[in-house]
């Protein structure tokens, strides 16, 4: 078989030891189980060792490719945990989304592309900015992601996650202050293989997925085709609609061809395109209560969310108030649409060996993703639409070039561009309800008479204005990476990074549709006065009026600002960066099974063009630029093996400081309907720090068990942000406090247990459950945004035929039924508490054949 057609199915590394050759024989990456923080053990191998000549069991090698090459994972001086594709496919773990259950310390936010945001060990929640670059990275078969929203899909054939710890840039093609999420996908193959797999639960869920694999042409050309379907209900019903409709759902479908090349022993092309097209139902929140009556400094809340719908203007037909729906996974919402989101892209891997020692990479890709969204409200009545039409491309060229020789020394080294741009169009749409809802009590007072409906309804209809931002960004980089063995057990790690930023952007809000038009952008024309039947020399038409240029001001954006809140084009202060990342670290491996290693580290990622959003401001929309975010980040850990590598015991000390971290803030702006405002920019300080272990015990051949967790004070060094539910709008003092999204200890735990019986059959059981303590969910830490400690618990039990061949299995999500949300907030600037809320107990029956 020809050196590179192979490298791209099997694993290379051997172990040192002859005893135990058996047990590190090569396999297919596809045979890679994680059997560390977050993975699920699968049934331990049979090895023998040959100076007992008596068969025992072990727990089966883990193979990465964290640091560009293959290695065991436990002789990777790394806190890396990998989800295998055995644990892939038999929980359905196929999004980004679906891995929190697997791995300690990691979070994953958001409900479309554009809300979505990854956090490790507490850091990194934050969703929404289009011109910030995310803390933790996302690499698709080597390719960065430039935009984290592009991770908000399904992904088929996949072989396995690594979620790799700490700064990182001096072996990745893009540089990252928290880690990265590097998901690896099954590359072609010239032996022949189908795959087939069907699903249907609870929820109506409903998915397939298709795969096939072989020779086009025998030891030159081989192919791998897959596609898929995944539909599921959602957990939310809108019972406002005649038909069943719901929301949160999943509906998508996509594919990916792939093709490797290998026209010599010393060359190969592994080519991909994908694509992949959703149409859901999603980013909805549930009504939890109207709030609390008063604020916690005794004041009364008026006009609360309810108040506002309990004006005669929404009465029932029969004269009745309104009763809004809360709870219950009911929701009312006359407006919302689907969120589409399309995205693809192509790539190309080159590989070369130059000769024994020297092997060059390159990695071409371009991908892009298009995102529409319309949000919709939580009632009935046309109050009005708000969404997102977002489009993100990038470009990538990567260059790496792997040392791997006879001397006391390997090395990496590479070079890395980027060229990324964001179109983002954030716009807002008034209904016909909408002045009504959205009027004060005195502006309410003012246009409740009967004459001035007309005045109240045209007030805000109509009007539709958007806030449009397009960043862009070029990235030159070069890095490297030496392994200076000084002895068989002595290594030392030195790497270095130099990156080059060139950053521009711009900005404009415009007012696409002015709806009525009732008055000027200034509020100073009353000409359509008279249209109203208004007479301005009476006291209370006067009233009624200027209520109404007030409503219609605020809707076009001007406000008491003026005509500053529409304005055309704005270009932004470009940013020119440099940055250096680097990384120490030493390891020994005190014996075959043991490996003890430490870490500093640094890494920056640049800032961010932006712009000024206080509508109070001379400067408002003028350009307002992010700091860069730094990180220093210390490990020190070890590695373990233990009773004839049945039992895997891992563990690792962290502390991570970042200075001037990226991220929302919020501070009081009384030109707003909520008496604050929030922009990103930067937090003078944060800490993270910690202890994560990892265990895995194989208790017989065909039980194992297994145990990860993390302990995490995610802290602000110094932080002051507005103080919640309370009456007037003031700045605390966060400082100390764990940082929202960061549950404090997080567990994962599980067992595998496979039994054979009959003729070639065998049976499978399995749990894993997933513990996380209490955290708040929004950065204001508001008392309605605790989600308390929680548990989920997954379970299965399955038949299988022919050794794996054919795979039949009931899965049971949410086993105990546990409630629990997975996002917090307010509706709009009222006082309505809404949550969305995650998927009761569901059970569904899976089908798998492999052939």
């Amino acid at each position: 078989m020809k050196a590179l057609r192979s490298a791209h199915l099997h694993s290379s590394v051997q172990p040192s030891s002859s005893s135990i050759a058996r047990s590190f024989q090569r396999k297919l990456l596809g045979i890679a189980v994680g059997l560390v923080v977050g993975s699920t053990v699968i049934r331990p191998e049979i090895v023998i060792a040959q100076e007992q000549h008596k068969p025992v069991f072990a727990l089966e090698t883990v193979v990465v490719t964290a640091r560009n090459r293959e290695e065991i994972a436990q002789k990777v001086p790394l806190p890396v945990s990998v989800v295998g594709g055995k644990a892939l496919d038999r929980d359905n773990i196929v999004s980004v989304n679906d891995l929190v259950k697997k791995v300690p310390n990691l979070g994953v936010f958001g409900s479309n592309p554009r809300q979505t945001s990854i956090s490790l060990r507490g850091i990194g929640k934050n969703a929404a900015n289009d011109t910030m670059e995310p803390s933790v990275g996302v690499i698709v078969d080597g390719v960065v992601s430039s935009y984290v929203g592009q991770s908000w899909n399904d992904f088929i054939d996949l072989d396995r996650i690594e979620v790799i710890r700490g700064p990182q840039g001096t072996l990745l093609g893009k540089n990252t202050t928290l880690g990265v999420v590097n998901i690896v996908t099954k590359a072609p193959s010239f032996k022949t293989g189908y795959t087939y797999e069907v699903r249907y639960g609870d929820y109506n869920e409903l998915g397939g997925k298709v795969s096939a694999t072989g020779a086009i042409i025998d030891d030159l050309l081989a192919y791998r085709g897959s596609i898929f379907f995944n539909k599921k209900d959602g957990v939310l019903d809108n019972v406002w609609q005649s038909g069943p409709e719901t929301w949160n759902e999943t509906n998508r479908v996509g594919g990916r061809l792939q093709f490797l090349l290998t026209p010599d022993e010393t060359l190969s092309a592994r080519i991909i395109v994908d694509s992949i097209q959703s149409v859901e139902n999603g980013n909805k929140s549930l009504l939890v209560s109207n709030g609390p009556e008063y604020f916690n400094d005794g004041v009364v809340r008026d006009p609360t969310f309810q108040s506002r719908l309990e004006r005669d203007y929404f009465n029932n037909p029969d004269g009745t108030h309104y009763e809004p729906v809360y709870g219950n996974n009911e929701i009312e919402d006359s407006q919302a649409r689907p969120q589409r989101t399309e995205q693809g892209g192509v790539s190309v891997e080159l590989k070369k060996l130059l000769n024994d020692e020297y092997t060059l990479t390159s990695i071409t890709a371009y991908r892009e993703q298009h995102f529409d969204i319309k949000n919709g409200g939580v009632t009935r009545f046309d109050i009005g639409n708000g969404g997102q039409q977002l489009w993100n491309d990038q470009t990538s060229q990567e260059f790496r070039l792997n040392y791997k020789g006879e001397k006391n020394y390997d090395y990496q080294i590479g070079l890395y561009y980027l060229d990324a741009s964001v179109y983002s169009d954030d716009p807002t749409y008034y209904g016909a309800d909408a002045s009504a809802f959205n009027a004060s009590n005195g502006q309410w007072s003012a246009l409740n008479a009967p004459q001035y409906r007309g005045l109240l309804t045209d007030a805000q209809r109509g009007v539709y204005r958007s806030y449009v931002l397009e960043p862009k960004t070029e990235s030159y980089a070069a890095f490297g990476q030496v392994n200076w063995h000084f002895t068989e057990k002595t290594t030392l790690t030195l790497g270095l990074r130099d990156t080059q930023e060139e950053k521009t952007g711009r900005n404009r809000r415009e007012l696409d549709r002015p709806g009525v038009g009732i008055t000027n952008a200034t509020g100073t024309d009353n000409s359509k006065a008279t249209n109203y039947g208004l007479d301005l020399t009476n006291a209370a038409d006067l009233a009624a009026w200027n209520a109404a240029k007030a409503l219609y001001r605020s809707a076009i954006g001007t406000g008491s600002a003026g005509d500053k809140g529409i304005y055309d084009w704005v270009d932004g202060d470009s940013i020119s960066d440099n940055s250096v990342a680097w990384l120490l670290s030493p390891s020994y491996q005190l014996t075959n099974d043991v490996l003890l290693y430490g870490s500093l580290s640094s890494g920056e990622k640049s800032g961010a063009v932006e712009f000024n959003t206080d509508s109070s401001s001379p400067d408002y929309g003028q350009p307002q630029n992010v700091a860069p975010e730094k990180a220093e980040n210390a490990e020190l850990g070890f590695k373990s093996l233990l009773i004839d590598r049945r039992l895997l015991l891992n563990a690792n000390l962290y502390y991570t400081q970042l200075t001037d971290y990226q991220s929302n803030l919020t501070e009081p702006d009384a030109t707003q309907p909520t008496g604050f405002r929030t922009y990103l920019g930067n937090i003078p300080g944060v800490t993270a720090k910690g202890i994560e272990f990892e265990t895995a015990f194989a208790v017989t051949p065909n039980l194992s068990v297994n145990l990860a967790g993390a302990y995490n004070r995610a802290t602000y060094d110094q932080f002051f942000t507005t103080l919640p539910d309370i009456s007037t709008t003031q700045l605390a003092d966060y400082s100390g406090k764990q940082l929202h999204g960061a549950p404090k200890t997080t567990l994962t735990y599980g067992f595998d247990w496979h039994q054979a019986f009959g003729d070639g059959y065998g049976w499978n059981l399995f749990l894993n459950n997933a513990y996380r303590s209490d955290a708040y969910l929004i950065p204001s830490q508001s008392e309605y945004s605790l989600q308390e400690a929680y548990n989920v618990t997954d379970a299965g039990i399955g038949i299988d035929k022919g050794n794996g061949k054919y795979k039949l299995t009931l899965i049971i999500k949410n086993l105990f039924d546990e409630h629990y949300k997975t996002g917090a907030g307010t509706y709009s600037s009222t006082t309505a508490v809404t949550e969305q809320p995650a998927y009761g107990r569901a059970f569904s029956l899976a089908f798998r054949a492999d052939l």
